[in-house]
């Protein structure tokens, strides 16, 4: 018998604005669930990163050693067809867009696809699907100075949409600086795993309308929490058509978490008297935050504590195999780095 993906409702506060009802899946450990995703994570050290769809690298990674700012380098895998992709009969079927039956609709739909795949998006462990909202790029928090400690963090909440319309072959960015007038590169910024179509694809068309009609399925996002990074994993021409006609589209966020439960220990005890207190202090100051402090009551009083994480597989061959395979691509891709970017991008 084929192992089945456990579905519950969600009940996380993952303290990020979400769109919708979301999905808890927790993937069995046996069968084909544990062969790696179709779409993984390779590491070495130091920080250096591919990330592979099937057998072939979307890009190669470097996050700077002093956690300032990280560079890619596109590679030779292909998104087209990675994915069912989505009828318009299939668009229209589900009724009241943007209603909970909606999202649970498209969110049933894309469980079933993780289920019967081979080889999956997912791989064994505990995953949330949640509808998901952005947040503007100047409220969007700016990343750490130091690499995250512990295991895990909560997600950041998407921003910077129009970002997935610019695919360079090669990027170098900075987390700590940028120019005057501008912010520094923000978590939670959204990256294509493909360019964009043109404007007057037949996709891109097709989809302008479903935006008009408000038929328009959501974009599957992933969570990249070791760059705090959303990928676009299904939709880039939905994406482009929303943002065309001036919309935001829906956006469906997939992430895999780590569970643990709370021990209800003297400290555990104290934590949460401390937080009834301060409760009610802010009631009584601001009556109107009652929302929001029983948001904070419930997180408190939460029985098990979930963060965002990536797993990483390792890298055969370590950090001399990342160099070799990257410099081989850009030789024969032909593409074209800064002598200085490209210098540290290699050799740290």
């Amino acid at each position: 018998m084929k192992p089945r993906i456990v579905v519950t409702a969600d009940d996380t506060d993952w303290r990020m604005p979400v769109g919708g009802p979301g999905l808890l899946l927790r993937v069995p450990s046996w069968g084909h669930w544990r062969r790696r995703p179709l779409l993984h994570i390779e590491a070495t050290r130091p920080y250096l990163l591919r990330v592979m769809l099937g057998g072939q690298p979307l890009f190669w990674m470097r996050v700077d050693d002093w956690w300032n700012g990280c560079a890619w380098l596109r590679g030779p895998a292909k998104l087209a067809d990675a994915f069912p992709r989505i009828l318009a009969e299939e668009a229209r079927r589900p009724a009241d867009p943007g209603s909970p039956g909606w999202w649970a609709a498209w969110t049933r739909w894309w469980t079933h696809h993780f289920e019967t795949s081979e080889p999956s998006l997912l791989h064994a462990g505990r995953w949330c699907l949640r509808p998901l909202q952005t947040v503007p790029v100047p409220q969007a928090q700016g990343y750490a100075t130091v690499p995250m400690a512990g295991a895990g963090a909560f997600p950041a909440a998407p921003c910077g949409l129009d970002a997935a319309l610019r695919f360079l072959p090669f990027r170098s960015e900075d987390w700590s600086w940028a120019e005057e007038g501008l912010l520094p590169e923000r978590r939670g910024g959204v990256m294509p795993l493909r360019a964009p179509s043109a404007q007057d694809d037949g996709r891109v068309k097709a989809w302008r309308k479903h935006v008009r009609d408000g038929t328009l399925p959501p974009v599957l996002l992933m969570y990249f929490a070791l760059v705090e990074r959303w990928l676009v994993v299904d939709g880039h021409d939905r994406l482009h058509a929303a943002l065309l006609e001036g919309r935001e589209p829906p956006l469906l966020g997939l992430w895999s978490f780590t569970e643990e439960p709370i021990v209800e220990d003297l400290s555990t005890l104290f934590r949460q008297e401390g937080a009834m207190k301060a409760a009610e202090l802010r009631l009584r100051a601001k009556p109107g935050d009652v929302d929001a402090v029983n948001r904070g009551l419930l997180r408190d009083h939460a029985p098990v504590h979930r963060l965002a994480v990536t797993r990483a597989f390792p890298l055969r061959g370590g950090a001399a195999a990342w160099a070799a395979e990257a410099t081989a691509w850009r030789k024969g891709s032909g593409v074209e780095v800064n002598p200085a970017d490209w210098a540290g991008f290699i050799s740290g």
